[in-house]
């Protein structure tokens, strides 16, 4: 199976956001050995579940609180599960770079979801180009442990170099993905899971030029595309090509 999908962020305009999942959905129906997935900002997430009904798409949420208080502005858990999400986010390299999820915040968000068994796409990344193999494992390694520590068996994992995503990101060259792959299935090996239950997804500067090399990388279950998906011939594109380059492999 191969995954494909956007974080939309929030500024995404509501009729923009009905397009891109409309072409996810249409996608889905007509390519089945593909996962798609559109996190949409949440006032719109239970409109776009409705819309892309029996499409297949997956729509899920850019967030999750890890309180268990009834606090202003969070969105728990528990209301993800009753809004029928298929997949919700943790992790996310700009949230981590904010200080708004600390280790121990992601720690009891990924508690949350598991208690309401919701699907989870965990990112992880180191925050600069580290050329140094065992320097790159240890940054893996910190963020991936939560996932022995909570008995985790089966999430996504998104790797997203922090200095490759956003507008001034800098595409991450296919090979250094590559390694990277190899080394997170490593860290999960030494955790002691199993490396069949965690498809592992690029995210960083993804777009039509470079789609199609890093579906084909071997270790490559799949992208997480951020602004080039931001439009609904932008999301075909990008899937076109990438779906070219995961073909290759068979």
């Amino acid at each position: 199976m191969f995954y494909f999908g956007t974080n939309t962020k929030q500024n995404l305009d509501a009729i923009t956001h009905e397009e891109v999942v409309e072409m996810a959905a249409l996608l889905a129906k007509s390519n089945k050995d593909t996962q798609f997935f559109v996190l949409p900002t949440m006032p719109l997430v239970r409109e776009l579940k409705k819309a892309s009904h029996g499409s297949g798409l997956w729509v899920g949420a850019q967030r999750v609180s890890g309180t268990q208080k009834n606090t202003t502005g969070k969105i728990s858990a528990k209301l993800l599960a009753d809004s029928d999400l298929d997949l919700v986010m943790v992790g996310h390299a700009e949230r981590r770079a904010f200080g708004e999820d600390s280790e121990a915040e992601i720690n009891n968000q990924l508690k949350a979801l598991i208690e309401v068994k919701l699907p989870i796409l965990y990112c992880i990344g180191e925050e600069f180009l580290e050329e140094n193999r065992d320097k790159r494992k240890a940054w893996f390694k910190k963020q991936l442990i939560v996932l022995r520590d909570l008995y985790i068996d089966k999430a996504i994992i998104g790797y997203e170099p922090v200095w490759s995503i956003g507008e001034k990101g800098i595409p991450a060259q296919p090979e250094y993905v590559e390694e990277s792959f190899l080394i997170i299935k490593e860290c999960l090996k030494e955790l002691e899971r199993n490396v069949d239950n965690f498809p592992l997804l690029y995210g960083g500067s993804v777009n039509v030029d470079n789609a199609k090399q890093l579906a084909s990388l071997d270790s490559c279950d799949g992208l997480f595309v951020g602004r080039s998906a931001w439009s609904k011939d932008g999301f075909r594109l990008v899937y076109e090509k990438a779906h070219a380059g995961y073909k290759t492999k068979f």
